[in-house]
């Protein structure tokens, strides 16, 4: 009996420290993301404009665009064959 309040206690204290190293960890990994973005916007800035890069880089907002017109259609295409069927049960 006289072990389970110092078991407890190790436990405690791993906890303790777990959550210490989680949580310092937790606040590196923005910094690193911040790091990668600007060596990416660098990377891109030194790139011909021709660079197959830069040209996906200057589709991607027409193609989202794009996308985005496309799934308004799918959702109006569905919300008419729902109401369709919906007619069709009811007979």
């Amino acid at each position: 009996m006289r072990r389970f309040p110092i078991f407890v206690a190790i436990a405690g204290a791993a906890g303790f420290v777990g959550h210490k190293l989680s949580t310092h960890a937790g606040l590196r990994k923005p910094g690193l993301a911040a790091m990668r973005n600007r060596m990416m916007k660098r990377m891109m800035a030194s790139m011909p404009e021709d660079s197959p890069p830069r040209l996906v880089k200057s589709i991607l907002p027409r193609l989202e665009a794009q996308n985005e017109e496309i799934l308004a259609l799918l959702k109006e295409q569905n919300d008419l064959l729902r109401r369709l069927s919906a007619g069709q049960e009811q007979r």
